[in-house]
């Protein structure tokens, strides 16, 4: 029975009391679904004695519950397996883009029960949090009351300030710099909120419950209005500044390609951007159009448009080979508003991997996720439930 069926308010207070020792056990639970307490005990190198005395108080709090009878894989005997109670708690997601807001409700374990999409007001760090706010209470009909908020945009935490210091934010698309907008949502929202970077926060959620679950090295390029790029290690989401993507976004693939707003030729951006791939079909095609109508009328034998995906595709296809070549991963995931005009050229993907893979035999696992900005917003989601839950911050 869930505390909602029991009448209780689930608060993320709750999860304070768990002690910092007892927190990996929480991950794993979280990851990778319900344990016996030796299974628990084996992957984190613990005595059961240990793992005992560490879960005993969340169980009586009512944090962990125990599931049905199975019977141990190691001794055999009859035990009951520990879980978290995913349903009781709710987090809410949001995603911030130039001209829209993308928000959802999830449990626990990422699993999204509402969700919602609107054109972004206006842009100050006061009026954004009302309508996240907003946008939170009309979730919140659909669903319950989310006890954490995780905001995900463009931009990453400001590298001035000091100790005691509130975190700030800069969100260049917005014309923000050192805002501190966790410190505005929290005093708006009245529940704890994390602000972090959006392709850094997707990452996060495809590891734990997404396209990369269960994998510890993958690398994540995102096409859109900017070209995104995050890279996983040893189980580990490594930390790139803005700095970082804007060189990631201009790395040349052909030097004899396209040109950039910037003056490069050839390079990420120039070929997988938004704004790139509107601007070729539009001259070619003489009039505006949508990726999706790129990608059909590729299919339906456009010479414009099947150019479009031929390039795009084949440099998408380099730049997968170029971050094996480099990193030694050897899965990488795909998403983004150009990933409908990329879909459509796997054959000329494969071709920009060959032309870049000596052995190309040893193929790249290649994972293109949904465009839909709601998987961006569940990263915000994971992200407070990082924060709150696992990290206990």
């Amino acid at each position: 029975m869930t505390s909602e069926q029991r009448g209780d308010r689930p608060s993320i207070e709750a999860w304070e009391a768990v002690s910092p020792s007892a927190r990996p056990i929480i991950r794993e639970l979280l990851v990778t679904g319900p344990r016996t307490r030796t299974e628990l005990a084996r992957r984190l190198g613990l005595s059961t004695g240990s793992l005992t005395r560490l879960t005993k108080p969340l169980v009586r709090c009512g944090l962990l519950v125990e599931r049905g009878i199975v019977h141990d894989e190691t001794h055999g005997h009859p035990t009951r397996p520990l879980d978290l109670v995913a349903g009781d708690y709710h987090f809410l997601g949001v995603k911030i883009t130039a001209d829209g807001m993308y928000g959802v409700v999830t449990d626990l374990r990422a699993e999204v029960v509402a969700e919602h999409a609107e054109p972004l007001g206006a842009r100050t760090p006061e009026a954004v949090a009302a309508q996240v706010a907003a946008l939170r209470d009309r979730l919140a009909r659909e669903s319950v009351p989310p006890v954490a908020a995780g905001v995900t945009l463009g931009g990453n935490p400001s590298p001035l300030g000091g100790a005691g210091q509130l975190a700030t934010f800069d969100a260049p698309f917005l014309g923000w710099r050192q805002v501190p907008l966790e410190s505005v949502l929290h005093e708006t929202l009245k529940i704890p909120c994390v602000v972090r970077n959006d392709v850094a926060a997707l990452a996060h959620g495809q590891h734990w419950f997404g396209a990369a679950r269960g994998l510890t090295d993958f690398a994540l390029v995102t096409i859109g209005a900017g070209i995104g790029y995050a890279l996983c290690l040893g189980g580990r989401v490594l930390e790139s500044t803005e700095e970082d993507l804007v060189e990631f976004g201009h790395h040349i693939l052909d030097p004899g390609g396209p040109m950039c707003p910037v003056g490069h030729r050839g390079c990420v951006g120039s070929y997988l951007s938004t704004e790139a791939i509107l601007s070729a079909a539009a001259y070619g095609l003489h009039r505006p159009v949508q990726p999706e109508e790129i990608a059909r009328r590729a299919g339906e034998g456009n010479a414009v448009c099947q150019d479009i995906v031929r390039q795009g595709s084949w440099a998408l296809g380099v730049l997968a080979a170029t971050i094996a070549n480099l990193t030694g991963v050897k899965t990488v995931l795909i998403a983004g508003e150009s990933l409908e005009v990329v879909r459509a050229g796997r054959r000329h993907i494969a071709e920009g991997m060959r032309r870049r893979r000596l052995h190309h035999h040893r193929p790249i696992d290649m994972r293109m996720l949904s465009s839909s900005f709601s998987e961006w917003a569940r990263g915000g989601a994971v992200e407070a439930v990082r924060t709150f839950v696992v990290e206990g911050r």
